[in-house]
């Protein structure tokens, strides 16, 4: 339980670090599958880009805010 709770705090404290080496990835990715002239490897990144921004959009209001009103 010790390790898990050292593992959350470590991501906790470098999250603005892994958001930047993900956005870099994921601009130089984006780069190279445009210089490609097959269609295969756009649609693994657009399936990669899709996941995380499901993941990412899973709690979008936070953990004790409600839905914005209209």
């Amino acid at each position: 339980m010790e390790k898990i709770t050292e593992i959350i705090a470590w991501v906790q404290a470098n999250w603005p670090l892994i958001i930047q080496y993900y956005l870099a990835i994921i601009g130089a990715a984006s780069v190279i599958v445009k210089l490609t002239p097959t269609l295969k490897d756009d649609n693994i990144l657009k399936g990669i880009i899709s996941f995380v921004g499901k993941w990412i959009a899973v709690d979008k209001y936070g953990p004790k805010s409600g839905a914005p009103s209209a």
